[in-house]
This record gives C-alpha cells, structure tokens and sequence, in this order.
C-alpha cells in the first residue's frame, strides 16, 4: 500500500514479476524476512493479486473487505452498501460473477481451476448469504497473511477510485484512457472466465466488439521472412484524431464471420497500446465504421490472401497527448514519454 499511496513503485509491475508481494519480499529481504506463509496461502495471494488487485472494478474487493471484518453477509447488504458508498444499484449479474472470481474460478485454463478453486475464501448458502469459509477464517490468523490480503483489499479500492470510479456512472464499464489489460476485459464483461488467451486482435463478447491493436509492430530481422514471428505488416494507424484505419486478420475476407462480427456487433471498442514492451491496453473509447472494403497480402509464404480494411470514427476526439505518444517514434517515445505517461 504505501508503494501505491507513495507513487514510489506501481504494485502491478511488482506482480508481474513476482506474482505476489510475498516472494518480492522473500526476493528482495532474503533471510532478513521472517513472514512465512504456507502453500495455500501464497496460492490465494497469487490469484488475488492477478486477477482483483488492479481495482479494475469493485464488486470482489468490496465483498472480500467485508468478509474479512465478519463471518457472512447477505447480497441485500451488498447491495445497500454500493449505494450508500458508490451511489450505484449494484445487479445480480455483478454479484453473482464476483462471487464466482472469489471462488477461483476466473481462469483461462482448467489446470488453473485445479489449482485455484481451492482457495475457499466464500460460499453462498439458498438464502443468498455469502459465507467466510472457515478454512479462510483460520488462515487469517496468520498476521502477515491478513495484512497482505488487506494490502491488496486497499491498494485495489484506491486504484479504482483514482482511475476507474467513473465507469459505474456510464454506461461502458470502461473509462477512456484508463489502461486494461485483455484479463481485465474479460472481468468487465461478467465472462465467468478468463478468455484473455483468445483476445488476439479481436474479440467478439455478446453484444460489443473489441479491437486490440499493438501500435508499432515489431520489425523482423530475417530477409526471408516478411513479418516478425509470422505477424502481418498490418496497417493499423490514426489518420488524426477521429479517423482509425485497421486491417482484418490475414485471411479474412469481408464475407468472413470475423467480419461480420465486426461490422454487425452493437458496441464496438479499441484499445491501443504503443508496443509489445507494454502489458496493457489504453481504452480508446468507442466507434462506428465508416468503410469496409476487401483488399490482399502476401503471407509469409508469399501467397496472397484475403484481408479487410476498416476505416472506423471515434465517438470521442482521441486526447492530444496520448495520441503524439502512440505516433511517436517507438525508441524515443520510450525515452521521451515514459515520465509523462505515468500519469495517463
């Protein structure tokens, strides 16, 4: 928490190396740290910290806030809280998929669900009551267990509160030029499951669309072989600050599922990040496309085949300053950019 409130460190780069703050500490303090915890409870912390710690949204991190100061409570008293704290009619639907993410079970894989669905933090009685398991209960008798579940209860409130807060107000779960990464995605839209692993591209979840594009693409070094790790030398890029252009994956023809889901799909977004150095995704907001035409590509066997060209419209002039740092130069925008875009 204080690396957070300090602005010293981003805890999300520190998961990302190390999964938990536990075996940071274990890495950084080495003998010196004498917290120890046992295999559950570094598995708990883990799936916490990767899949509710970005305070992307509060449902999980409210329920689990009050399961740690008493042993049950009823969705009614959930409900009322999110509206005496947020101002927000908080739905079924929402409940229920937060109770399912603090069961273990949003996770891309079913080894994963093996080894997280025993976390046994809460269970739901037929009378809508969540309780504190007590497996869960005796866990938090270990001190630094409880602590560092606390630290990832606050750090994930006060992310969403300074950066997210305004989604609940909108009707898009999303805040425009937030970052997100495709788990995120997924906990946005009430999958019930981690589906980051097929966000390649494009994404199609009910009614919406979403469109992930990496703004400058890797260049290969191998004369033979046309694209990096057989990626197209896609054309995705801001004619200005409303126009988008976006080409289709290789291989697929206007007449393709792929996009017709596209064009057909009610909602339709973009997220944008500058390279493959960056984890997540700015929001860009919502468009309309404006032309769909069919056009070629060789592939890396040089035949050509089928793709499709998108000219597409935000609803929202994209910001000035995030756009300039998306355009610029990939080496000196890392150089130039990274102070000025913690902020974003």
């Amino acid at each position: 928490m204080d690396f957070y409130e300090n602005g010293e460190v981003d805890p999300l780069v520190i998961i990302k190396e190390y999964k938990t703050y536990q075996a940071f500490l274990e890495a950084v303090e080495k003998e010196l740290y004498i917290g120890r915890l046992n295999e559950q409870e570094k598995t708990t912390l883990e799936y916490l910290s990767k899949t509710i710690l970005s305070g992307a949204r509060p449902f999980e991190l409210e329920i689990l806030r009050q399961l740690m100061k008493k042993p049950s409570i009823s969705i009614n008293e959930i409900r009322e809280i999110f509206i005496r704290r947020y101002d927000y009619k908080v739905n079924m639907q929402s409940i229920d998929n937060a109770a399912d993410v603090l069961q273990g079970k949003f996770v891309s894989k079913d080894d994963e669900y093996k080894r997280f669905c025993r976390i046994d933090i809460l269970e739901e009685d037929s009378n809508n009551i969540f309780h504190r398991m007590n497996n869960f209960t005796t866990r938090l008798q270990n001190e630094e267990f409880k602590k560092q579940i606390d630290d990832i209860i606050e750090v994930g409130l006060k992310r969403y509160h300074d950066k997210y807060q305004s989604s609940l107000k909108n009707e898009s779960p999303f805040v425009l030029y937030e970052k997100y990464s495709r788990r995120d995605v997924s906990l946005l839209m009430n999958c019930g499951r981690d589906l980051s692993s097929t966000m390649y591209g494009m994404k199609r979840i009910d009614d919406d669309v979403f469109i992930f594009v990496t703004y400058h693409k890797e260049e290969s070094t191998d004369e033979q072989k046309s694209y990096v790790d057989g990626k197209p030398d896609y054309a995705d890029a801001f004619e200005d600050n409303m126009i988008f252009r976006w080409d289709s994956q290789i291989g697929r023809g206007v007449d393709s599922s792929y996009v017709s889901d596209v064009v057909n799909t009610k909602r339709k977004h973009l997220l944008v990040k500058k390279s493959d150095a960056e984890s997540n995704f700015y929001y860009m907001g919502e468009f309309d496309i404006v032309d769909v035409c069919a056009a070629r590509k060789r592939d890396n066997n040089g035949k050509e085949r089928d793709i499709t060209k998108f000219e597409m419209k935000m609803h929202h002039p994209v910001r000035e300053d995030l756009l300039r740092y998306l355009q610029s130069n990939l080496q000196q925008g890392l150089q130039n950019n990274t102070q000025e875009f913690k902020a974003i």
